[in-house]
This record gives structure tokens, sequence and C-alpha cells, in this order.
């Protein structure tokens, strides 16, 4: 058979091209690493998803230069930022309260949430991805994958049916929950497979009158329905999801019964609904055992799968894009070492464990789940908040909280960067930039920028600024948020994470800056912290 489309090699395949998947791809080609990416589905899915994307995922797409148009498609909309307890939507609301993601958080970053249904950022993370010269595929089907020590081979088939085969250098599997990628590379999975059943009743409607002047972006209805409802920003229909026992004989789900459930929830009358599906889905809260098999990474919910509570899902699998992305970039670069690749599992599965954890407690504390008690932390620190382990000889970071709430991290290792307003009315965030490391030193670091152009002569990976006059706040406010004296110095890698500190400037601190580029590019094995 003669393939109409010829065998290719390039250094990553993406498979599956949802939010993370194409989020991927975007943070890949917007720093030379062209990759392609294979989705089934010919267009983008107009299902609800997620509606909420918190300032740490909108502050990666700000690195790559698409946070402008998310915002200006949240601009376009009306304002959807609350949630309530209705009798029905129509009806009298029984309690209303502001969505954590929409706090005002300039305080801690350039980016507010950003409030848009999931397939308009997909629209807008496709266009991005397209022009910085990602190789998107959709209509085109993943089959079977067979590794080797050094690249992978990916049978496919094009959108005609017709087969071909993909090599490539590494294979990013973002293929959704039931992952054939991770079944295939026998990775099991651990958590609550089931944590309830549910049925999403889709439906067409004018809600125009009724969500007129109100902010919400979503709604429940009062016990014992309790039935969730979301709806499109254009106010013409959306779902109503309720709770079932799948061995009862009650629920049918027929159509008639679809729409007397969809007219409670609404408080409109059957005449005014049209039912457009009903959907069996279970709610779960898992974690995969490995992100890894070889030269196959796992993100995304083919990683975890965490209950549709605090918006952390999208959320979650778009940070695993953003770390990998920037791991895979250094490595396709020659930067890094390969050996940076085996950090991602590490870091982002701790960082899955905590989210799934955390939405559980919090349906645990709507009385719906047994779970194990543990801290109930907020929406920030989870989602915003988290530390990686990243290597270092600080015997005081294994001490530090796995999250905590973003204004109180001032420049440990592990954690994100700290935002400061720049002169200019960017952030310092800003100033990692292009996949690039960035040394950012005290006011009188001059010794580490010395240090860094030895390790560094020709500024291929490693960029240096100092805390001073561009930075819109006073000098002892500066070093303050990073936790810095004067002659202090930071390590930032390209996805915003502090690598490294020296808080001081001493004679073995040039050393151990050495050891901690080693490290950070995967050049120097410890165990991290």
């Amino acid at each position: 058979m003669v393939n109409r489309i010829a065998d290719q090699h390039v250094p990553v395949l993406i498979v599956g091209g949802s939010i993370v998947g194409v989020s991927a791809a975007l943070f890949l080609a917007a720093r030379g690493v062209r990759p392609i990416l294979v989705e089934k589905h010919p267009r983008v899915s107009k299902r609800l998803r997620a509606k909420l994307f918190y300032p740490r995922t909108m502050e990666a797409y700000r690195s790559v230069g698409a946070d402008r148009d998310v915002y200006s498609v949240e601009h376009g909309l009306p304002p959807a930022d609350h949630a309530a307890v209705v009798t029905s939507l129509a009806g009298p609301e029984l309690r209303r309260w502001p969505l954590p993601a929409a706090a005002d958080f300039s305080d801690i970053s350039p980016c507010p949430s950003a409030f848009v249904k999931q397939a308009d950022l997909e629209e807008v993370v496709r266009a991005h991805a397209g022009t910085a010269g990602a190789d998107l595929r959709f209509g085109h089907r993943f089959r079977d994958l067979q590794q080797h020590d050094d690249h992978v081979v990916a049978q496919l088939l094009d959108a005609e049916g017709e087969p071909y085969t993909v090599t490539a250098d590494y294979l990013l599997a973002a293929d959704g929950n039931d992952s054939a990628i991770r079944k295939m590379s026998g990775i099991g999975r651990s958590g609550d497979e089931i944590v309830s059943h549910h049925m999403e009743i889709g439906f067409a409607a004018d809600l125009h009158r009724i969500l007129d002047g109100r902010r919400l972006a979503m709604a429940w209805t009062a016990p014992p329905e309790r039935a969730f409802l979301s709806w499109h920003t254009a106010h013409d229909g959306g779902a109503v999801s309720v709770t079932y026992d799948p061995a009862g004989t009650d629920n049918t789900f027929d159509r008639e019964q679809c729409r007397e459930i969809v007219s409670r929830a609404l408080g409109l009358t059957p005449a005014q609904i049209t039912i457009t599906r009903a959907r069996p889905w279970h709610m779960s809260g898992w974690v995969a055992d490995s992100y890894r098999a070889g030269r196959v990474f796992l993100l995304g919910d083919a990683a975890h799968v965490t209950p549709p509570v605090g918006g952390f899902g999208a959320n979650t699998g778009i940070q695993d894009a953003w770390n990998l992305a920037t791991k895979l970039v250094s490595v396709v670069r020659g930067d890094a070492d390969p050996r940076l690749l085996d950090n991602y599992e590490p870091e982002r599965r701790a960082v899955g464990q905590l989210t799934v954890r955390q939405a559980l407690l919090r349906i645990r504390h709507r009385g719906e789940l047994p779970v194990e008690d543990g801290p109930l932390l907020s929406e920030a620190a989870v989602a915003i908040g988290y530390r990686y382990g990243v290597p270092t000889a600080d015997p005081t970071v294994s001490a530090l909280p796995d999250a905590d709430e973003p204004g109180r991290w001032h420049g440990e290792p592990g954690t994100r960067l700290p935002h400061l307003p720049l002169d200019d009315g960017g952030s310092t965030l800003d100033l990692v930039r292009d996949g690039r490391y960035l040394l950012l030193t005290g006011p009188e670091g001059h010794t580490w920028t010395r240090v860094a152009r030895e390790i560094d002569p020709g500024a291929a990976f490693l960029d240096t600024t100092a805390l001073t006059h561009h930075i819109a706040a006073d000098p002892s406010s500066r070093l303050a948020a990073y936790g810095l004296g004067n002659n202090g110095a930071l390590l930032v890698r390209p996805d915003h994470v502090i690598a490294w500190r020296a808080k001081h400037l001493t004679s073995d601190d040039t050393a151990a800056f050495a050891d901690a580029i080693r490290r950070a590019l995967g050049r120097a094995r410890i165990t991290a912290c």
C-alpha cells in the first residue's frame, strides 16, 4: 500500500488534541520544536467541559503570546464568575458565592483567571499552535506503537482511513482518561475508579431572560435532587447532571424523564426545552501509577482524573504540558541532557496526587464521599501555590509544605518565581523568555554574572539580570520578595520554577551555582527533596 502521507520523523509526536495536547503543541512550537499532533475528532468538541483557568495557567499562555486572545474572548461574554444554590435556575437563589478563581490575584500574578469555556480556549490555542508551526492533524487516529531505545514508531490513520507511520524521539499521550497508550504501556492507576454515577442531559432552551444580569457560571439545585447546571455562554442551552444508581430501576432516562428533570432544574416548562442528548458518566479520582514508560509520557486525563470541583482538572493537565514541554525544548535544543526528563514524573505526579486528594476532600465536605481526613487547602494554594521537590542541597527545603498560599512563598527552591511588576507594565515572569534559564541576582550580584558567562560563554541557554531600577518596587521589597540579600541570586527554569537560590554570596557559592546549573540541566543526579 502506498501511503499518501510520507513517513516522517519528528522530535515529538502528540496523541490527543484536546486542551492538554494542543497546549503542549503550542508550548513546543513556540520555542522552535515543531511537533506532529494527531486527534481523532475533526473538530473541537462543543460539549460543556472546563470553564475557568487559573492565573498560573494563563501565565504559561502569556509566555507564548496566547493570553491576550483568550482574554479577548472572555471580554466579549457576559460576566460569569459566581456560583449559586437555587430552587431552580429561574427561581430564588438560596446561596450565592464568588468562585475562588475570581479573586483579585494582581498582587501575585500579572494574569487574572480567565472565565471561558474550554471549546473557546481550544480554538485560540489551536490557532496559535498552528501559526507557531505545529503540524495539527485532526481526524487522524492512533493505532499502535513500537518503542525502541532511541525512538518510537506510531502507526496512524489519516482522515480517509489510510495508514501511515510517524517516527518520533518522544511521544506525549494526551489521549484522555481511557488512554489506549497508557494501557498498552502497562501503566496502572491508583485511587477511586468510580466515586459516583451521573447522567448528563444536554438541552436547548432560551436562558437569556433567567440569566440576564446574573454573574453565574454554574449552579446546583437544592437537595434532594442536587442537580448540577451548566450552560453555554450564548445562553441558548447547556447540560443538567444528576446522580443515579445504575443498579436501580427507576432511572430509565428516556426523553420524557430527561425533559422533566431539566424542567425542574431550570424552572421552565417542558414545552420550552428540547433534549439534545443524555450521556452517562462516572466521577473518578485517580492518578496513574507512572507518568512515563520509556520515551512515552502521560499528561492530562491520561495521567490523572480529578472530580470536577475547584476547576482543577484542565488546569492541572495544562501545567503537565507546560512542565514537560519546557524540559523537552531544553533537551531537543541540546541545552540539557535527556536525563532532565526523569524529573517530569516525580514533579507532576506529586502535584496530580495533591490535586486529586484536594478535590476529593471537597466532595467529602459536601457529604457525598467518605475520604481520609486531611487539611483542606485553598483553591489558590492547589492551583497556583504548589511546590516541586527540586534537587537542592538546602536541608530546610524538605520541611516546606507541598503547597501554600502563593503570596507566602518568597523565592524558595521548587516554587514559582514571585511576580513583581516592571516599570514598563510587564512582570518579572516576563524576564524568563524563549525557553531559556534565568539567573536573577541582587543589585550587587556582579560576581554571579561573571560566573554565568564562564559556564555559558555564548549565552546559549542562560540569561542574567539584576533586581534593579526596572522593577517597580523599592529595593528592600524586591529582595524580600525573593528572599535575597544584595549579592544573592536565583536560578529560574524556563517554566518559571526556581531551581536554586543563594541568599548571599559566599566563597563556596560559585561552585554551588555551577552544580545547580548541572542539576537543572539534567547533567548530574541528586535525590529530590
